[in-house]
């Protein structure tokens, strides 16, 4: 993957969160219900996310 595509894969995941609560345990309430994921699922991703893209 190249940087142009690494950056449209960011600005995706940031527009994808731009509904998402901020408050944590909301957040993951709510990826759990748009995704289908459990919510432990949800958590670790979030988690990742909130690390690697910290003002997301």
């Amino acid at each position: 993957m190249n940087n142009e595509n690494a950056m449209e894969v960011l600005n995706k995941i940031k527009e994808a969160f731009a509904d998402v609560p901020e408050d944590r345990d909301e957040a993951i309430r709510y990826l759990a219900g748009e995704t289908g994921l459990s919510e432990e699922e949800c958590a670790t991703a979030y988690d990742i996310l909130i690390k690697v893209l910290p003002n997301i």
